[in-house]
């Protein structure tokens, strides 16, 4: 059966903080990609590595199936209407991938001319017998940056760069699906100097993120039999039924006991099934509220995640913010499952470890699991 599961790429740049921005040919290039059909958003940023604010923009491109469809016609289906159905799906299919083909030109176009302006850059492209594979990074940066290195998985790597690109891209027959496949991978870092030195950040600030968040939370809140839970998970010292989890974090640092305990504390919304427009509406409004947070506030180590939508059965941090030169840390996680939508605001003093059935637990301490009341 001939099929495309459309193409997925970013759809928006944030706004950067201070005067370096972000390469316009990219941002055109974003633009156009995310014009032609993008469904999914996968951007990061984080300002922990005392260079200023990171950006991470990433796209699992595409992955076109074009296998001849096995129509599967109820006899009672005169031969008209089957040549009518089989013309209109290839019809519709050729429109797909004259798409793809220019996708493949605009992204082609952009990096031959980035290459005029880098630091460092890499091409590279093989086509025979209809087996085809793309390879392009493009880095800037000074003299002074490191910035290429050898291929890690088929993909050069950078660092020390101040902003790079990379688009990877195989396409060739699949003898298990039984036709071409087609899959590419874009993503793009970029740095922004904040002005600040890393000894100047400050902890992450809990009350002011939670009071700027506050209005989505509340309308959540309104939404009809929405729930709100206290979270309390402690494991002390020597504790290690590590089986419990479904997650948790080593912390090692001078700020820490290095004991690997840990106590978090917190709220936990939950949101009925039933409110799925409503629940995606205000999740990104939250996730706009908490970039708007962390972009007004680059002295507070923090990292930032965002996807279009409520994660479904994966507990994703959206906001991770350091206590900085203390064993204190805060994260905001949500999630979906098959019984609705979660949100965690999560205070932790050591290591953040999340038991199994936390939706459904009161409590955890070292290995005693006290459930909620239904």
């Amino acid at each position: 059966m001939k099929r495309i599961l459309t193409l997925i790429l970013l759809a928006t740049i944030v706004t950067t903080i201070g005067s370096q921005q972000p390469n316009e040919r990219l941002r055109r290039l974003e633009r156009l990609l995310s014009e032609k059909g993008a469904i999914g958003v996968s951007h990061r940023q984080n300002n922990t590595s005392g260079r200023g604010i990171t950006h991470y923009l990433n796209a699992g491109i595409f992955d076109l199936f074009t296998d001849k469809p096995n129509y599967n016609f109820d006899e009672r289906i005169g031969e008209a209407t089957r040549k009518k159905v089989i013309a209109s799906h290839d019809s519709i299919m050729a429109v797909r991938r004259q798409q793809m083909a220019t996708l493949l030109d605009s992204i082609r176009l952009t990096f031959a001319f980035l290459a005029g302006e880098a630091a460092q850059s890499y091409s590279y492209e093989y086509h025979m017998n209809g087996i085809d594979t793309i390879k392009y990074t493009w880095a800037s940066g000074t003299s002074e940056d490191t910035i290429l290195s050898l291929p890690i998985g088929g993909r050069w790597q950078s660092s020390n760069s101040r902003e790079a690109a990379y688009f990877d891209y195989s396409g060739g027959y699949n003898e298990k699906r039984q036709g071409r496949e087609e899959k590419g991978q874009y993503c793009h870092m970029y740095s922004v100097p904040t002005g600040f030195r890393w000894d100047n950040m400050k902890s992450f600030d809990v009350k002011a993120f939670e009071a700027h968040i506050a209005p989505v939370l509340k309308a959540f809140k309104k939404l009809k039999g929405a729930k709100t839970y206290p979270v309390y998970w402690r494991h002390d010292e020597g504790f290690k039924k590590m089986d419990d989890f479904i997650f948790h974090t080593s912390r090692l640092s001078v700020y820490s006991d290095n004991k690997h305990t840990g106590l978090t504390t917190g709220t936990h919304y939950f949101i009925p099934a039933e409110h799925r427009e409503e629940a995606d509406t205000l999740y990104k409004q939250l996730a706009k509220l908490a970039l708007d947070y962390v972009n007004q506030h680059p002295e507070q180590p923090y990292e930032y995640r965002f996807s279009s939508r409520f994660p479904y059965l994966n507990i994703t941090e959206l906001v991770e913010g350091s206590g900085w030169k203390s064993d204190t840390d805060y994260s905001l996680r949500c999630m979906r499952d098959d019984e609705g939508y979660h949100i965690l605001c999560l205070t932790t003093q050591g290591e953040l470890w999340i038991p199994k059935d936390w939706p459904k637990l009161k409590s955890y301490i070292n290995g005693e699991m006290v459930y909620r009341k239904k």
